[in-house]
Formats: C-alpha cells, sequence, structure tokens
C-alpha cells in the first residue's frame, strides 16, 4: 500500500494496472473476508430483527441478497480485470467528459455516505460501551482520522484486520450465534419477534444488496487475473461470512439483549459482555480496527473518484485528494443524524445508483461489440481533452433507470412510503443494460453513431487488431 499511496494507478498518465501487479486469488479471499467480517451485516442483522423478522427469516434475505449481488458484481469485476483500470476511469472512456463527471459526483456522494453511517456507528458503539455521549462529535473525529489509512499508506492497521480482528470476530460471532442457538427456545427462533413487519421481504433483499454493494468493483478487481469466474471463491466465502453469519449474529444480538431500534450500542455492550467474557476494552478495539480499515474501501472508492477528475492537474497529489476527501467526509458524518432513517437510505441509492452505471459499462464492453460491430478502445486512458463530451444512450439509459429505482424504493421528496415494486435493485439494473443494448443498438444504424455513443478520438471496428 505504501507504494501505490502516490497514484495507485488511478489517474489518466497511470491508470491501467499492469499484468505483472495483479494480486493471487488468496489476496482476495482475505480482503473480502476482511470486508465481510464488518459491523454493517450486524447491523442489518439487527434491523431485520426490528422489523420483525425471523431468524430464518432474516438469514434468507441476506442470502437472496447475496445471489442477487454476485450475478451483479462477477460480470462488475471481470470489467475491472480486463481492463486494469478504476470504475472512475472507466466511466471516461465510456460515458464521456459529462458523463465521468456525474459518476464521480455519485461515486464520491455514495462512498461518503457508507463513511457516515460507520463511523456514526462507531461512536455510538463506544457510548453504548463507555457511556460516551457526544455521538456527533465523536463521529466526525473519527471520520477525520480515519483517512490517516489511505493518506500515509499505512500498513499495520489493514494488516491486523485481516489476520487478527477479522479472524476475530468471526470466531466471536460464530460463538454469539451458536451460544444463542441453544440457550433461545426453537420456537422463538422460527416465531417472529413482537411487533409488526415493517419491512417487506423483498424489500429486505433490497436492503441486503445495498449493503454488500460497493458500486465501484472494478476498483477493486483490476488488481485480479482476467477470467470470469476467478472471483468465485473470493465471493462465496465473504457472502457466507457476511449476509449469512453476520446478518445472524445482528439478529442474535437484538433478540438477546432485548434492544429495539436505534439500541445497537447497548446491544453491544451487552453482547461483549455474554460471550467475549465482559471485555469492554477488546470490544472496542475490534470495533475501531475493523471499521476503519473496512473504511479504508470507502476512502479508496471517495479518492480514485477525486483522482479521474482532479489528478491531471498540475503540481497536484494523491495526498491532496486525501485530504479533500476527508473534509467531504467530516461534512456528511456530521449530517448523517439529521437523516430519517439513514441507513436505509444509504445502502437504498447504493443498490441502484453506481451498479446502473456499471451494468453500462458491462453491455458497452462486453455486448456491444456483438450488437453494433464498433468495439470502444480501452486499452487506455483517454485525457480529458481525448475523452468525447458524452456517451448520450448511455445517459438516458442510466438516469431513466436510477429514476425508476428511486421511485421503486421510496426515495423521492414527495414519496410517503415505497409501492410494491418487488426487487427493485435488481429491475434497475436490467432497465439500464436492457435500455442501453436498444438504444445503443438504435443508434449504430444512423449517421454520427459514434459521436452520439461518446467514442474519443480512438476508434476501431469489431475484429480490428
Amino acid at each position: 500500500m505504501g507504494e501505490t499511496a502516490e497514484h495507485d494507478y488511478s489517474t489518466g498518465a497511470a491508470g491501467v494496472v499492469p499484468m505483472d501487479q495483479r494480486r493471487s486469488q488468496y489476496h482476495f479471499v482475505a480482503l473480502w473476508v476482511t470486508l465481510a467480517a464488518g459491523f454493517t451485516y450486524l447491523f442489518l442483522g439487527f434491523q431485520y430483527h426490528d422489523a420483525g423478522y425471523s431468524l430464518l427469516e432474516a438469514v434468507g434475505a441476506g442470502a437472496i441478497g447475496a445471489v442477487a449481488y454476485f450475478l451483479y458484481a462477477l460480470p462488475a469485476a471481470y470489467l475491472g480485470s480486463t481492463t486494469g483500470q478504476t470504475h472512475a476511469l472507466l466511466t471516461r472512456s465510456v460515458f464521456g467528459r459529462i458523463g465521468s463527471a456525474l459518476a464521480t459526483l455519485l461515486l464520491v456522494g455514495v462512498a461518503a455516505g457508507w463513511t457516515a453511517f460507520a463511523f456514526n456507528l462507531l461512536a455510538t458503539l463506544f457510548d453504548g460501551l463507555y457511556g460516551w455521549g457526544h455521538i456527533t462529535l465523536v463521529s466526525v473525529l473519527l471520520a477525520v482520522l480515519g483517512i490517516a489509512n489511505n493518506l500515509f499508506g499505512f500498513k499495520g492497521i489493514a494488516g491486523f484486520a485481516r489476520w487478527v480482528a477479522a479472524p476475530l470476530m468471526i470466531i466471536w460471532v460464530l460463538f454469539l450465534v451458536v451460544k444463542g442457538l441453544t440457550t433461545t427456545p426453537g420456537q422463538a427462533l422460527a416465531a417472529r419477534p413482537a411487533g409488526t413487519v415493517e419491512l417487506p421481504f423483498l424489500a429486505g433483499i433490497g436492503v441486503a444488496v445495498g449493503s454488500v454493494m460497493w458500486g465501484n468493483e472494478p476498483d477493486t478487481w483490476r488488481y485480479g487475473k482476467p477470467k470470469l469466474f476467478w472471483p468465485v471463491p473470493a465471493f462465496a466465502v465473504a457472502f457466507a461470512v457476511g449476509l449469512v453469519l453476520f446478518v445472524a449474529g445482528g439478529w442474535m444480538m437484538a433478540e438477546l439483549s432485548g434492544q429495539g431500534q436505534y439500541d445497537f450500542g447497548p446491544a453491544y455492550r451487552y453482547v461483549v459482555q455474554y460471550s467475549l467474557f465482559g471485555a469492554l476494552w477488546l470490544g472496542a478495539v475490534v470495533a475501531v480496527v475493523l471499521l476503519v480499515s473496512i473504511n479504508d474501501g470507502n476512502y479508496y472508492e471517495m479518492i480514485n473518484g477525486g483522482q479521474n477528475v482532479l489528478g491531471q492537474l498540475p503540481g497536484w497529489r494523491r495526498w491532496h485528494t486525501c485530504l479533500l476527501m476527508a473534509v467531504i467526509a467530516a461534512v456528511f458524518t456530521w449530517l448523517f443524524p439529521s437523516v430519517e432513517d439513514g441507513f436505509f437510505k444509504v445502502a437504498s441509492w447504493s443498490s441502484i445508483a453506481l451498479p446502473s452505471i456499471t451494468v453500462v459499462m458491462c453491455v458497452d464492453r462486453f455486448l456491444l461489440p456483438r450488437l453494433t460491430g464498433l468495439t470502444r478502445p480501452v486499452d487506455q486512458v483517454p485525457s480529458w481533452r481525448e475523452a468525447a463530451t458524452a456517451n448520450w444512450p448511455g445517459l438516458v439509459s442510466v438516469a431513466l433507470a436510477v429514476g425508476f429505482g428511486a421511485w421503486g424504493l421510496g426515495l423521492l421528496p414527495w414519496q410517503d412510503s415505497a409501492p410494491a415494486a418487488g426487487l427493485v435493485p435488481v429491475e434497475t439494473w436490467l432497465l439500464a443494460g436492457l435500455l442501453y443494448a436498444a438504444l445503443a443498438a438504435a443508434v449504430a444504424k444512423r449517421p454520427l453513431a459514434t459521436t452520439v455513443l461518446g467514442f474519443g478520438r480512438r476508434l476501431r471496428h469489431h475484429g480490428d487488431v
């Protein structure tokens, strides 16, 4: 990490990861297990309990969400490994200057939302363990300090999380679930908790998808081997840990502690005393290390997006982008407590916004040559001057799909509730991909097709060398 703190192949001048820099499969398994052994999935299980889900329903929603995400993530990872580029840099080639700028704003905004949630959650855990209070102030300070790993290229925190904190957390949650299963009556596990179910099951699956969704999968998998099914082991292990075991652990936290919504901090203190032998200090250490380490991914997403726009400025360095993103994260963290149902809103936007962009790029990369005979060159990152103005069919497809997704998830300002629209995230991705395929195929038959489709100055036909 230290050797890539300056650029990390995230600017137009150094934007393609060479094959000799690709990582082993073991690296990705360890990375994704660390990302999965997080408090987001405990919180998700906790919220399922609060919504009235039984343990079986909670685990089922998480598992189905994992399958839905996998169907999206596999081609998204392949997009990154075959191009070697970040999500943001790819948007410059596929969507043009306007589309890339808009995608960067979404990239930074969604990642900043998750950062705000995570550090508010960490401050809540501290309050639950030690009664600190001042949750907003503590969360903002933690958000500012959280950038340090990306800013200085530290390996220690990430290494400790990967080899110590994450395995310890997995063992602990497994022990919590097993102990809960052996001490809780079977009928209580199978029955729904007291209260009204406020989250329909399909909507619950959608929240699981949003919780596991990054949207910028090429950022990580550009370091992988360019084989379609190569990421399967890492995904499989991560889903089993995060969306099955940890969801069950979060549900068990709520069931055993008797805590309701917004009482995650006291519930965490209870389970530390219940299954970690009362070692509050150890519970605090594990929480800090895992949340800070996992949020390296959110900061990494923000920084790569910022580098796409700012990295080519004279005298601009990656650490300048790090500092800017720390300020943005601090502002989002300060505002987060005032957002009603903040976790659900962040998860909902995460499940539709960036994935729709990625799906369009996958269609453009893997399907467009077969539909139109045109292959967009992505072997190099075009400069902002070389990039086209915009890929209009791509922008229209993303706008319509995200608009549908926002309506289906009840995110529009004038909506009081979400309609019963099915599994909205998956429908949104399909709509984005199908719209783009149809529009691109129609446009390709007309004059100025390459201009409308946002091809830059370099163009080659399918089959050309």
